[in-house]
Parts: C-alpha cells; structure tokens; sequence
C-alpha cells in the first residue's frame, strides 16, 4: 500500500530551519518540511486500512531519519509486519527519510492524569532549561483535523509555547489514539519532560504528552522527541558545517 504526493514545506513558521537561506548555512539543501507534516503523510495509510478504529484506537510511531524537501515527490509505503504496518517514507532518490510503525489497537492502559499535573504556562516563555521529569505548562486550545497528525501538531504547540527555542528539529513521535474527536473540540494538552540527553552535539528532549478532550477525558499520549539545541548553533558544539543528520 502506498501514499505518493509531493512534499510541501509549511509557510510562516518561527521555526528558522523550515527557511531556505537558514537551513542552507546549517549544511541542508533547503529548508526543512516539518516532522508533524511527514508524520502526516505516513499516517495516512494506517487511517485508510484499519479507518476509525485506528483513528479512534490506533498507535503509530514514526521517526524521521533525513530531510524531506519542499518539492520533493515522496512515497509513504506501509507492508504487513508480525503484527500491524511497517511504515517508511521515501524521497525522489529513493532514500527512505522516515520509519515507523502502526497497530489498530494500543493493548496498554490509558494513562494515568495524576501523573500529569496541570501547571500555568509561564510568561513570558523563556530559554530551554528543562529538567527530568518537570511538568511543562498545560496548553488550551483546540482540535484541528487538517490531516492525521494532530498529535503531533498539538505536542509541538505546548513545547514551543512552554519555551523561546532557538531553530530546532522534531525527530520522533510515537502516539495512541484513545478515543473519537471531532475538529475544533477544545482540549488541554499537558507535558512532562521524560528524557534529556545529547548526541553528537545535539541536545534533545523527549516530552511525555497527554491531550485531554471535552470532560477531561483523554483522547491521545504521546512520546515527543526533539533536538532542541542543535550542534550548529552551539559555540561549544562541533563545527558548524556539520549538518545534523536528523529531520
């Protein structure tokens, strides 16, 4: 089974890497399609397989290994594995730029909403200081199904809005569906920080995130991770011709 289309970066973002001349200079050809729209693409073969099950129920988990490119024709290919989908995505020259995984069904319980406090966002947001297991400030906003990756979408929202990031890559996420949505549904999302460590200059975060819907009733939980201080731009990082190589 297979999803072909032509890549599209998304315009206006704050987020320098997804900005041609930017990019460019950190060692990339261009600027960068962003993750959330990737996870996107590939999501989209387990929600025409398995339908509102999955949507309603499902897991997938993607990881995004090189740049995607505005432009670009890519193809996002799903093949039965042991159990569930085997997903991969592909540019023009063959090069597989992302990997992952879905089921119809999450067999682990839903998570438990003690452990994920409701904190004021801070304001003014300021630089990354993130420390292990500290609880993020909890985002209001809403649902919007522009396409299947809204829990991506909204685990992207509540990071930049807890912190003022410098350019930064998402590079993985692993989510649960655990119920129906509908578009513009209010919902809070709320976030601990799971993970902290550094990798070839890169620093990186990985954020437990839960979205709770209409009644405080969960409807996805996710596993976010980021580069949140790339090698390029730290002074004690390693030369700055060095691209990252995730995207």
């Amino acid at each position: 089974m297979e999803h072909r289309l032509r890549a599209v970066n998304e315009p206006g973002s704050l987020n320098l890497v997804h900005d041609d001349e930017f990019a460019r200079r950190l060692g990339f050809k261009a600027g960068l399609v962003p993750g959330v729209t990737v996870y996107g693409y590939m999501a989209v073969l387990p929600a025409r397989h398995w339908g509102e099950r999955w949507m309603e129920s499902g897991e997938m988990s993607a990881r995004f290994l090189k740049p995607v490119y505005d432009g670009d024709e890519v193809t996002a290919a799903a093949s039965p594995a042991e159990s569930g989908l085997d997903l991969e995505l592909r540019d023009s020259a063959g090069e597989v730029c992302a990997s992952g995984h879905a089921e119809a069904s999450a067999d682990e319980p839903p998570p438990q909403l003690e452990r994920y406090p409701s904190v004021s966002l801070p304001v003014p947001a300021g630089p990354p200081a993130f420390a292990e297991g500290q609880a993020l400030g909890s985002l209001a906003t809403s649902i919007r199904l522009i396409d299947h990756a809204w829990p991506a979408r909204l685990a992207n929202e509540v990071l930049v809005a807890n912190v003022q990031l410098p350019p930064w890559i998402h590079v993985e996420s692993r989510t649960r569906h655990l119920g129906p949505v509908r578009d513009g549904e209010p919902v809070e999302v709320r976030a601990l920080v799971a993970g902290l460590w550094e990798r070839r200059g890169h620093r990186f975060v990985d954020l437990d995130v839960v979205v709770l819907g209409e009644h405080s009733k969960p409807v996805a939980q996710l596993r976010h991770v980021a580069i949140y201080e790339l090698a390029q731009l730290r002074a004690d990082g390693p030369d700055a011709d060095s691209p990252a190589t995730t995207g």
